[in-house]
């Protein structure tokens, strides 16, 4: 039989211990699952601002943990909690707020703003920080601020908002404002900021629809910018394009159309005034002619004689008009942020047929693997852009053409500047008409002008980020832009014969050509072709370490980066007789009847960069800060100099001082941080010829030496020596204070700084003992920028709701040449009719400083010129201006010219007032610079008595001895003067608007804004020319300036400050 086994004790015990600790632990596991379903809960509820509008994208997280969430479109919210839980709601420019959780299911939250972390997180070089731990200069402007302020590039909208960042309006369609940031310290064409579009480098942001930035950081110092080295010297703009975030998909539209005029328009003399002026002119110049010669002089008829009293400007001038639509969608899953945007702009100008169009399409993609731990990035900005534009040249022929003479004749031919001398009637067309003035007519040269510009510009990038670990991640991204630029001019070469030959007609064009084979002068038209092919290609890859050690937080980056830019191909051709409509505007379609002008044909000139760079960030207990960074670049530019590496490092300091415990019984005092910095920067941005020498082809020139064979080659002009350059170097120190008081309401910082850049680059003439002939390119000087910066602002919420905000910025600069090489002669001319020089370059001066005769009275009688104690210029005439002969030797020359101030201003300022009540916000802005000079070049033109003159000069000219001894008379020379220097101080109203939103129009979060707004409405200057606010040189092409000095602070062509106003709505759904 079978026998059981015997249960002893053990087993019996064994089993019957399992049993009784599986029930004991099922008990547990079901008491403990109803303990936490009995302490866990859900809290839901809704963030909103101050104005009851809800807050999206909000952090909502349990205090101490990881465990939060974002609010959605609604500012709703929910969240798994524990009773006794602080939940943190936390937003960018807003107060931060704790609140415990108790008894209640649903917490709603109102959110203030907090105007000392307005903007709280701010974008630095490759990383983002917290405006608190910063110890440089950061200045930031958000899209709100842009949004409220429409313009076509997105600099526009910084300009007054940010001190220490002058920025110079041009109101051209389609043109780009120049940008100087502390000063300038450089004297060619690269003095424009380096700007970093989401992450990658680009020439400028004017193929970049504003609509698509969420925001601008300026890094104005050596400390914040010495992580971009050898490009930085000039400053950095960092401009955060908008990503999509995770929620249901959101559409954006936005519109606005606008009209534009001229904000001052210069008054001119009429008929009357001009003819009383014309008529002295020739009576002083008669009364000095030889009797033979007298017969020469004539006088005009009455003005009710004459045919014409034009005014050119009213000619001229038109309203302009622009449109600008967008419309975007963004939202994001688990899986993938989207963005994706389409901008439509299109403005004429205030001149006829003057017309620019833009076309931009963004799209910012991220996509997300393994709960966000890996993500690749994807940027794209296409950009079209088409213009028509006309010469600026007529707005200083409109200054100068004679009111007497018509815009056309009366059988519909051009005007032109005709006078019979017999009767003195001016503008009549006739076989023996004499020549009034040499003037051109200029509605003819706008309406034969026909020149049309196409660009196309791709910006794009991939970037890859894995996060290691918590505290640790890993970079890479590439990125490329390609830009092409075409343009081409068409003249109509017989239309401009006949309207300066009224009497001729088309059939006399034609018999000269057909006398003249082969001449291209005689051509029907001719068509000038440029074409232009840049390039840019960006790899770089860092990784970031960041991490809390108890009371001690380290940041660290540090990364390694190529680069490659450069022209691929630039061609300019002119060509002839080619079929007059623009679609046939091509080298193919020229007649072949003349050879083809070439001139400039190269391609394929690249700049690389290698560069290596770490930055450490290190706080303790948020109260004690330091920072360093250093950059290691090496250039392609410079490769001639053996030692074309350099290495540009940078500290920072910082000091909460407001959270130390002596500091805690001040209750009014809210924040206060010392700051203080010293970096190294530098520029490559410099033409890139710099290390060329000039040419010849003949082998009768002088011949250049190279290498170490010593032979002889033929192309190297005597006197042109070949200089061992490297980049501009710039060394800058500064200190500095952030605070805020009375509960934040009141905020403020103050930054003092100095910048000596020690390898400024110039275009240099030699002086005469020495053997060079030709000017070129080397380090000839140290230039210094020093000032200060300071910035207030209050921002309050009153009883009844309403909310305002007023701020303001002001900053000085003293620019000074602190050394010139000796051997150099820093002199340069402006670029005025009569070639003098306007300028220099000398130690004590600001950069390229006025330098010029002092006027010194009017001339009263022949009896003072005649009096051989008097210095005099020349052959004088009562009614000419008088100069000071500075050095007594009884003579006037160039050595009597002094310094006279310089076009750069001294200072710079802003202003800002904000409103909000209810669904109505209002706003209005200013911006204004004092301490510069500019050269009214349109009015130093007036000299022979043919040209127009404005009412001023007309009104307050000398007419006889004692009338004034200050301003000439009829008859002046053409001296370069003070006479012609004025203030070019100004202030102006740049922005006011009003807007009115209503929120959930069609659905649940979204919202309708309507706005006005006026832009430039007033402008109060004493400067008698169009406009102060003058740029130098400009450059659409992005071809570097060599030597902007030559047309910096005069008025000759610049398009005038334009009036707009402004009429649009966004929409959010």
């Amino acid at each position: 039989m079978k026998i059981k086994p015997k249960r002893t004790f053990i087993t019996q015990g064994a089993n019957s211990f399992l049993r009784k600790s599986f029930v004991f632990l099922t008990c547990f596991l079901l008491a403990s699952t109803v303990s936490i379903y009995a302490q866990n809960k859900t809290v839901s509820g809704k963030v909103t601002d101050a104005l009851s509008e809800p807050l999206i994208g909000v952090s909502v997280k349990i205090q101490g943990t990881t465990n939060g969430t974002i609010t959605d479109i609604d500012g709703m919210y929910s969240l798994s909690v524990k009773q006794g839980d602080a939940l943190e709601f936390s937003y960018v420019g807003m107060k931060t707020q704790l609140i415990k959780v108790t008894s209640q299911s649903t917490i709603n939250v109102i959110l203030a703003d907090d105007a000392r972390v307005l903007t709280e997180t701010v974008v630095i070089g490759y990383g983002t920080s917290k405006k608190a731990d910063l110890t440089g200069s950061i200045g930031s402007v958000n899209s709100d601020a842009i949004m409220k302020q429409p313009a076509l590039n997105a600099v526009q909208s910084v300009q007054g908002k940010i001190s220490g960042v002058n920025i110079i309006s041009n109101d051209s369609p389609g043109s780009t404002p120049t940008v100087i940031i502390r000063g300038m310290g450089t004297t060619l064409g690269g003095r424009n900021p380096l700007y970093i579009v989401d992450g990658f480098p680009v020439d400028d942001i004017k193929n970049i629809n504003s609509s698509d930035i969420v925001s601008m950081d300026v890094l104005k110092d050596a400390s914040s910018a010495s992580i971009y080295g050898v490009r930085a010297a000039n400053g950095v703009i960092l401009v955060t394009t908008k990503k999509g975030k995770t929620g249901s998909a959101k559409i954006g539209v936005e519109s606005y159309v606008g009209m534009k005029t001229v904000l001052n328009k210069v008054k001119m003399a009429n008929a009357s005034q001009y003819i009383e002026y014309f008529n002295q002119n020739q009576d002083l110049l008669k009364s000095y002619a030889k009797e033979a010669d007298k017969k020469n002089f004539y006088n005009l008829a009455p003005a009710s004689e004459q045919a014409n009293n034009t005014d050119w400007y009213d000619e001229l001038l038109r309203t302009g008009v622009f449109t600008n639509n967008v419309v975007s969608l963004s939202g994001g899953s688990e899986a993938v942020d989207y963005y994706l945007s389409y901008n439509y702009y299109d403005e004429s100008g205030i001149l006829d047929n003057q017309n620019f169009q833009r076309t931009t399409i963004r799209n910012n993609n991220v996509y997300k693997f393994f709960n966000d731990r890996l993500k690749f990035s994807q940027n794209l900005n296409l950009s079209f852009s088409t213009d028509r534009p006309k010469p600026y040249g007529a707005f200083n022929e409109a200054y100068r053409q004679s009111p007497l003479v018509g815009p056309k004749f009366p059988n519909g031919r051009w005007g032109t500047s005709s006078v019979d001398k017999a009767s003195g009637i001016a503008g009549l067309e006739g076989t023996n008409m004499g020549k009034l003035n040499s003037i051109g007519n200029p509605l003819f040269n706008i309406d034969n002008s026909a020149q049309k510009s196409k660009t196309l510009s791709v910006q794009g990038g991939f970037e890859g980020e894995f996060k290691v670990t918590d505290f640790l991640k890993v970079n890479s991204r590439f990125g490329a832009t390609k830009f092409y630029y075409k343009d081409r001019q068409f003249e109509n070469k017989e239309n401009a014969w006949l309207a300066v030959n009224p009497t001729k007609t088309s059939a006399d064009y034609q018999a000269s050509k057909a006398a003249n084979p082969g001449k291209n002068n005689w051509a029907s038209n001719s068509l000038r072709l440029e074409e232009l092919e840049t390039f840019r290609w960006v790899w770089e890859a860092f990784a970031t370490f960041n991490k809390d050690f108890d009371k001690h937080h380290v940041e660290a980056v540090v990364g390694t980066s190529r680069e490659k830019s450069g022209i691929g191909n630039n061609s300019v051709f002119k060509v002839y007789d080619v079929p007059e409509k623009s679609q046939y505007w091509s080298i193919g379609k020229a007649s072949g009847a003349y050879a083809m002008d070439v001139e400039r044909e190269y391609d394929y000139t690249p700049r690389a960069l290698a560069s290596y760079f770490a930055r450490v960030q290190y706080n303790y207990d948020n109260k004690y800060y330091l920072s360093g960074t250093v950059r290691r670049d090496g250039s392609s530019t410079f490769k001639s100099n053996e030692d074309y590496w350099g290495t540009f490092p940078s500290i920072g300091l910082g000091w909460t001082i407001s959270k130390e415990s002596f500091m805690q019984d001040i209750t009014v005092l809210n924040y206060l941080k010392l700051r203080g910095t010293w970096g190294k920067l530098g520029n490559q941005d410099v033409p890139l010829n710099v290390n060329q020498i000039y040419t010849s082809t003949g082998s009768a020139n002088y011949n250049y030496v190279f290498g170490p064979s010593q032979s002889l080659v033929y192309g190297a002009a005597f006197g042109s020596p070949v200089m061992p350059l490297s980049w501009e170097v710039t060394r800058e120190w500064g200190v500095g204070f952030d605070f805020s008081l009375l509960d934040d309401r009141l905020t403020g910082n103050f930054d003092y700084y100095n910048k000596l850049n020690t390898n400024t680059i110039l275009k240099v003439k030699p002086v005469q003992n020495t053997w060079y002939e030709k000017e070129f390119y080397a380090h000839g000087a140290k230039v210094e920028n020093a000032g200060f910066e300071v910035g207030l602002g209050w921002s309050d919420k009153l009883a009844n709701g309403l909310i305002y905000e007023i701020s303001a910025n002001y900053s000085y600069n003293k620019n000074e040449v602190k050394n010139v090489t000796p051997t150099y002669d820093g002199d340069t001319g402006g670029s005025l009719s009569d070639g003098q020089i306007t300028k220099r370059l000398r130690e004590g001066e600001p950069v390229y400083a006025w330098w010029l005769l002092e006027a010194d009275g009017v001339w009263q009688t022949q009896a003072e010129i005649d009096d051989p104690n008097n210095a005099k210029l020349g052959t004088p005439k009562v009614g000419h201006l008088r100069y000071k002969d500075q050095n007594g030797d009884g003579m006037i020359d160039d050595r009597d010219k002094v310094y006279m101030g310089s076009y750069l201003p001294t200072s710079n300022y802003g202003i800002h007032v904000g409103l909000g009540y209810k669904s109505f916000d209002f706003s209005i802005d200013g911006y204004g610079v004092a301490g510069n000079k500019i050269y009214n070049g349109l009015k130093h033109g007036r000299i022979d008595g043919g040209e127009n003159i404005t009412y001023e000069t007309y009104k307050n000219r000398w007419t006889g001895a004692g009338s004034t001894n200050e301003h000439p008379g009829a008859n002046r020379d053409s001296y370069s003067s003070s006479y012609f220097l004025e203030s070019g101080a100004f202030f102006r109203i740049n922005n006011i608007t009003l807007g009115y939103t209503l929120n959930d129009l069609v659905f649940s979060g979204s919202k309708l804004r309507f706005y006005v707004t006026a832009q430039n409405p007033f402008m109060f200057t004493g400067y008698s020319g169009f406009s102060p606010e003058i740029s130098g040189y400009s450059t659409d092409t992005q071809v570097p300036v060599g030597d902007p000095s030559r047309t910096a602070g005069i008025e000759l062509t610049a398009y005038p400050t334009t009036r707009n106003f402004i009429f649009g709505l966004n929409l959010q759904f």
